[in-house]
């Protein structure tokens, strides 16, 4: 009997139980435009169940207890919990994400919201970066954050040039990369720009101190996808196109040979032309397009898968990105994988770990651009078949008529490659002890390894143009570097109004460089399978080194607001280098920001004019680190000595190096100041900064006596000597609105900058930017920077009246080997003598003004882009108006014979055609090369159609197409205007020359995307 009424207890409590179990039905739509959501969450809160809305919009969940809350949530949407109450029926409408301001922002160790920053931040969405295809993210940034000049490289591979509120030292300008928390270091090739999920530019040092030492020119926080609780979402992405370069008209053998020989007869001479041999092509050889190809293919590749629960998310990711040069050699391509993931234990302890494995591999791309436009066109590729030997390198012609070699064989010698192996691995433990406080610990390693193979072929064409031995090489290189970050973060609010957020930290860095190299001579043919360091039988050589580098930091922040009103940030970061020595290792970094949110303030309550307006203002004091890890440190290096009656090299060792044990750390204060409003219910915003930047202390190798030969002739030694100062100001303009199914958005950004030296070496001028004997670039204490210092070209001599006119006070001839047809120079200081007391500033690469203009449209499934970038106000020392001199048989530019100086009143430009140039017109360092800089150009043009989901039941897929690059308005008459402000090896003191390097090409690109 019991046994029975036990049974029929259970049994009514299992009835009682169902009963209050309940089936909830439904539909999500959008609140924009009603259309039904597709893959929406519905999570029964605390619990493990959930499910995702059909391509209706539509979803069941089963088996809900009756006073269950349901989540309702999607990305871009804010979330939504309802209760149950016994419903078996709930339609949700969600809305988009609330408006900007609240936005989440990263920082340094730690997020807030945008409407709660003191700081000058700036933040790009992944979806924006990735609109440009580009093999580096930074290169999709320009002209999309105001105050950061990001300059393209060209060629695949090329690092862009990245300069964040001007310059403030010599000694590195790449900003800092932070990607999830973990310092990279100054470049992110590595990285897949489809991984990304935004990217924050610190550009005040208000914001940027937390990071210290190596903060002094900004700091680009990135922080990749992750995955989200929910359904598994896969997206794929593909594009693939072909960019192209504009060619440049150059003269043809016709008139290559009439410029040959006026330059001569113009001179009174015989000419030397050399009428051996001729090509097959009557208008003579047109070395850029043998050369030069029309097209080079780019690709992008990138899959994502991302998903999880509520104890695990994922994001896995896969990607590959190809760039051919526009050779037949060259070429940089990479394999980016990188899984993300977050397992939560419980509410008081959450892990992470990430990994990112990848895969880069590049043939050396040359630079022949300035070989195939002054080579002569009356040669042919080849010397006549039956000169032909086995070794196909001797088989190039030589040039008829001037001393460029064959840029084809150029090209056909190129053997140079390299690979590189790597993996990023991030891991971090979080635990909230206690509510409010957050201990989090993370540990992150960087390690890759490059292996670079180099073959130079032995080859004779002319004596003028050989290599009596083959040389081959292998170098390995190895880098481990390490990041160990502890913080602990408390956060509270009390007396409802007083809201603190405090920070405490401790992290340790290590950074290891491992390279070997070894190289013989006189390899015993070109096969490939011979292009080993063993198969060398002369000239053995062998070197390599092992560095290493510490750095040990304690940092803290506080933040602080008074009912969202009054903010005040203040921080501190203690940095202690290993590069520095005993006594000066250790610098302290702080900063202090506030604003003030008035628009939050009662007496603004009821006006209508101001959506949003907050005064804010900063200070703080960064570092600068970037010297050699053996600076302090004198050292022995590598040498060959030459001995014996037959002269032999051995090698040997001497003094390579100088150091210096009084270094210290270079520093750079900064101070800001801004105002951000908004008016019309927030479409339109307004963001207006000023700032100032001031290094000291400034780390600049200096030359050392000359006389002395300590430990050579041109040595240098690292010390703190100068100061540099840039200031300038910021304004954004940005529009958004909505009428009906089309949707729009214009953005415009302006800035300004002066980037001064106030002091440098002591020495006297920095002069740098050779050219014929002389120097393009001078920079001294007091100056604006990378000026070019030269002559002033005062028009061209038209008549024997105006040369003899070209008089001192005195009466002495100023130009006495001068004719019509040359350049006049001025005489500055009129004592009849052009000399370097004569020179002047002529120009200055770095703008006064820079622009970026960003449009986007939106019709029903219709999406289009378009984003401008210019300088204005910038001067470019154009060296490719040397061609039009035909100096040494170069070749020239197409209508020389008629621009060129051939008669009174012919060219107020260009000079008369001479072979021996006497009045120096094209081998001064003058005015007469510099031209007006300033360019818009246009970014990006793309279009897109996303096809309806109902007809893919649910799989998103659209289709894009796009060009990058397309048109450029300017002045300029070299081939690219851009190109120039990359300067020599990145130099910010020697920028703006135009020595023909790879130009910024057009790309055309077909796109399309998956979202499943």
């Amino acid at each position: 009997m019991r046994k029975q009424l036990l049974i029929a207890c259970l049994l009514l409590l299992s009835i009682c139980s169902y009963a209050q179990q309940v089936t909830v039905k439904g539909i999500v739509t959008s609140a924009t435009d009603k259309e039904p959501l597709i893959g929406a969450t519905i999570q029964v809160k605390g619990a493990g169940t959930g499910t995702i809305t059909g391509i209706d919009g539509d979803y069941t969940l089963m088996n809900v207890p009756s006073n269950a809350v349901l989540v309702f949530s999607t990305i871009g949407y804010d979330t939504q919990e309802i209760k149950v109450n016994g419903q078996t029926t709930i339609n949700v409408v969600l809305s988009e994400s609330s408006e900007l301001l609240d936005e989440v922002v990263v920082i340094g160790y730690g997020a807030v919201k945008k409407s709660d920053l003191t700081s000058s931040i700036a933040t790009v969405k992944g979806e924006e970066i990735t609109e440009t295809v580009t093999g580096n993210a930074m290169d999709a940034l320009q002209g999309k954050i105001n105050g950061v000049q990001v300059t393209s490289g060209g060629g695949p591979g090329t690092q862009p040039k990245v300069l964040i509120r001007g310059v403030t030292t010599v000694n590195g300008t790449d900003p800092l990369y932070v990607v999830d928390g973990m310092p990279v270091g100054t470049n992110i090739n590595f990285l897949n720009s489809n991984d990304i999920q935004s990217m924050e530019v610190l550009k005040d040092a208000s914001a940027a101190a937390i990071y210290g030492t190596r903060a002094s020119n900004g700091v680009i926080l990135i922080t990749t996808k992750k995955g989200i609780a929910g359904r598994t979402n896969i997206s794929f992405s593909a594009s693939a196109g072909f960019q192209t370069l504009s060619k440049p008209k150059v003269a043809n053998a016709a008139e290559y040979k009439e410029v040959f020989n006026t330059r001569y007869t113009n001179d009174g001479g015989t000419s030397i032309w050399n009428d051996t041999g001729a090509t097959t092509n009557p208008n003579g050889t047109d070395w850029w397009d043998e050369v030069i190809n029309k097209t080079a293919l780019v690709q992008n590749y990138s899959l994502n898968i991302s998903g999880g629960n509520d104890k695990l998310v994922y994001n896995l990711s896969l990607g590959y990105f190809r760039n051919d040069s526009q050779y037949d050699y060259g070429y940089w391509d990479k394999i980016n994988a990188r899984l993300n993931t977050e397992y939560t234990f419980n509410k008081y302890i959450k892990m992470g770990f990430d990994i990112a494995p990848r895969v880069e591999s590049w043939d050396d791309t040359p630079n022949l651009f300035s070989a195939a436009m002054s080579m002569d066109p009356t040669t042919p590729v080849f010397k006549p078949q039956d000169q032909w030997v086995d070794n196909e390198f001797n088989n190039y012609q030589r040039s008829y008529n001037n001393q460029e070699w064959n840029p084809a064989g150029s090209l056909s010698r190129q053997n140079g490659h390299s690979r590189e192996m790597g993996a990023i691995v991030n891991t971090y433990l979080q635990i909230n002890p206690i509510e409010k406080l957050t201990l989090r610990t993370q540990f992150g390693a960087n390690a890759h390894f490059r292996r670079s193979d180099g073959f130079t072929p032995e080859f004779y064409i002319d004596a003028l143009e050989q290599s009596t031995l083959s040389n081959v090489s292998r170098e390995m290189q190895e880098w481990l570097d390490w990041n160990w970050t502890n913080t602990a973060t408390y956060s509270d609010t009390f007396a409802q109004k007083h809201n603190i957020n405090v920070m405490g930290g401790f992290t340790a860095e290590r950074f290891a460089w491992f390279q070997a190299k070894a190289s013989r001579d006189d390899v015993p043919n070109n096969m490939d399978i011979m292009q080993e360091v063993n198969a060398g039988t002369q000239n053995q050589k062998g070197d390599g080194t092992t560095t290493y580098s510490t750095l040990v930091s304690y940092l803290g922040r506080i933040m602080y607001n008074y009912d969202n009103r009054y903010y005040l940030t203040a921080s501190i970061r203690a940095d202690g280098s290993s590069r520095f020595p005993k006594g000066n290792k250790y610098a302290i970094f702080p900063a202090v920001s506030a604003s003030w949110r008035i628009i939050s303030e009662s007496f603004m309550q009821d006006q209508k004019v101001f959506s949003n307006l907050k005064l804010r203002g900063g200070w703080g004091r960064v570092g600068n680190q970037n010297i050699d890890n053996d600076a302090t440190l004198t050292l022995l290096g590598q040498a060959d000595y030459v001995f014996g009656s037959t002269p032999g090299r051995v090698p040997g060792t001497m003094i390579s190096g100088v150091g210096n044990n009084q270094l210290q750390w270079e520093t750079v204060e900064d101070w800001n100041v801004g105002v951000d409003m908004s008016f019309l219910n927030s479409r339109l915003g307004v963001t207006f900064e000023y700032f100032q930047k001031k290094s000291s202390n400034m780390l600049y190798q200096k030359q050392n006596i000359f006389a002395i030969g300590y430990p050579d002739w041109n040595s240098t030694v690292w010390m703190n000597i100068g100061s540099m100062k840039a200031s300038g100001w910021e304004l954004s303009l940005n529009w958004q609105d909505k009428v009906s199914d089309f949707s729009y958005n214009v953005g415009l950004n302006l800035s300004a900058v002066k980037n001064k030296a106030i002091k440098f070496s002591g020495d006297g001028p920095i002069q740098t930017g050779g050219f014929n004997s002389d120097q393009i670039i001078r920079n001294e204490d007091g100056g604006l920077i990378s000026r070019f210092y030269g002559y002033v070209a005062d028009g061209i001599f038209q008549n024997w009246s105006e040369v003899y006119a070209h008089t001192n006070e005195h009466g002495k001839l100023v130009q006495d080997k001068a004719q019509p047809g040359d350049i006049r120079f001025k005489d500055l200081n009129h004592d009849g003598v052009l000399d370097e007391n004569d020179k002047t500033w002529i120009g200055n690469p770095y703008p006064d003004l820079m622009v970026g203009l960003n449009l986007g449209f939106n019709y029903k499934n219709f999406d289009f882009t378009a984003n401008f970038y210019g300088t204005f106000g910038n001067d470019i020392f154009n060296k490719t108006k040397g061609l039009y001199s035909g100096v040494s048989g170069q070749n020239v530019w197409a209508g020389t014979l008629e621009k060129a100086w051939h008669g009174e009143g012919t060219s107020n430009d260009i000079p008369r055609l001479s072979y021996n140039d006497l009045n120096q017109n094209y081998t001064r360092v003058s005015s007469f090369f510099v031209e007006d800089g300033s360019y818009m150009r246009c970014k990006l043009l793309q279009i897109g159609y996303t096809l309806p989901k109902k007809l893919l039941r649910g799989t998103e897929l659209r289709l894009s197409f796009s060009a990058q690059n397309p048109f450029t308005i300017t002045g300029y008459s070299g081939m690219d205007p851009e190109r120039p402000q990359i300067g020599n090896n990145g130099s910010v003191i020697e920028t703006g020359i135009d020595g023909i390097a790879y130009p910024n090409p057009r790309t055309f690109l077909f796109g399309i995307d998956f979202k499943f």
